[in-house]
């Protein structure tokens, strides 16, 4: 059994699937297995698929059935202790299994989360958009993880929450998976959001990586999801949906600041979606999205002041909080 199983899905991603693929495969950690689960590609992908050979590497072949899907199962079919996720286009420092393994070794979590990079479309490398929300959490975390019976654990999973909700900085122990019922939201895209706070709600030990863990790739030359105009971007709704009806069943529904922290995460998603939308649809968007938020459950509307919030968290609950759900 591998120590980590790390979970690639593609789509048509053709000849750029090849760097995710050589960036894991060039680890220099090496007790670790390589999913790749096809989500029904062209020819040109499955070419590709077809030429690789390497014995931690396996490909899983489905019909399409979107990205949650997809990675459901990978899950599925892991056997690693824990599992970690890369899409198909963005890669991994090759020190990156190797500072995963020590952290889990000194730690033993459920949840570990790891900082990122960000190539923007010019080729410019940075930290990612979180690296101030990491930096934070490593300053009240000097031993780098967080129990569920110490007393700061509900304020580093606010903190988490509003790391950005990306599977790639994610590594879960796949025991604590299995059992929580941990799966991605089918057959939505935008489905991060959904995994990530379930994930942090849930664990009894996060622990925080000192080390950028993976690449993001903004790309000219591919259209990304992320990058969509068109209604595809509606599910966003579904999901929200979603992720605040299964919040509002654990135990820290009833408190009132991390309720208000995941109200916020939903709604940031929500407002750069609705931002990025073509102007024609962006009404009927803010329309479903009122209609959505009218209908959870209304303790969400009990929205308590949070000096935890970060200012972009912070205006998107001002947004939605001035609309006409919030006097439903």
């Amino acid at each position: 059994m591998a120590k980590i199983s790390c979970i690639t899905t593609t789509h048509n991603e053709g000849p750029l699937l090849l760097n995710a693929v050589r960036s894991v495969l060039g680890q220099s950690f090496r007790d670790f297995e390589y999913l790749i689960v096809d989500d029904g590609s062209s020819a040109d992908t499955l070419e590709i698929l077809s030429q690789l050979d390497d014995p931690r590497l396996s490909v899983i072949f489905q019909s399409h059935g979107g990205l949650s899907a997809a990675r459901n199962t990978g899950i599925a079919r892991a056997k690693g202790d824990y599992i970690c996720f890369l899409d198909a286009d963005d890669l991994r420092p090759n020190w990156s299994f190797a500072a995963i393994s020590k952290m889990i070794d000194a730690t033993h979590p459920d949840l570990l989360l790891c900082p990122g990079m960000l190539c923007d479309w010019r080729g410019q490398i940075d930290d990612f958009y979180d690296a101030p929300i990491f930096a934070n959490i490593a300053q009240i975390l000097p031993q780098g993880i967080s129990l569920r019976q110490h007393e700061l654990h509900q304020r580093i999973c606010m903190m988490a929450q509003q790391i950005q909700p990306q599977s790639a900085n994610k590594v879960v122990r796949r025991s604590f998976l299995l059992a929580a019922g941990l799966r991605f939201p089918e057959p939505y895209f935008f489905e991060d959001i959904f995994f990530h706070t379930l994930a942090i709600a849930k664990a009894e030990s996060i622990a925080i990586l000192n080390a950028p863990a993976f690449t993001y790739f903004q790309r000219y030359q591919r259209q990304q999801i992320t990058q969509t105009a068109t209604d595809l971007r509606f599910d966003i709704i579904a999901v929200a949906r979603l992720t605040l009806d299964a919040f509002a069943l654990l135990p820290d529904f009833n408190d009132a600041a991390y309720r208000t922290v995941v109200l916020a995460s939903c709604l940031k998603v929500i407002d750069w979606s609705e931002a990025c939308l073509a102007y024609a649809l962006r009404p009927e968007f803010r329309e479903h999205t009122q209609k959505m938020l009218s209908e959870v459950n209304p303790r969400f509307k009990d929205i308590r002041p949070n000096h935890i919030l970060d200012p972009a968290f912070q205006a998107a609950l001002d947004n939605y909080s001035r609309s006409d759900w919030a006097k439903v």
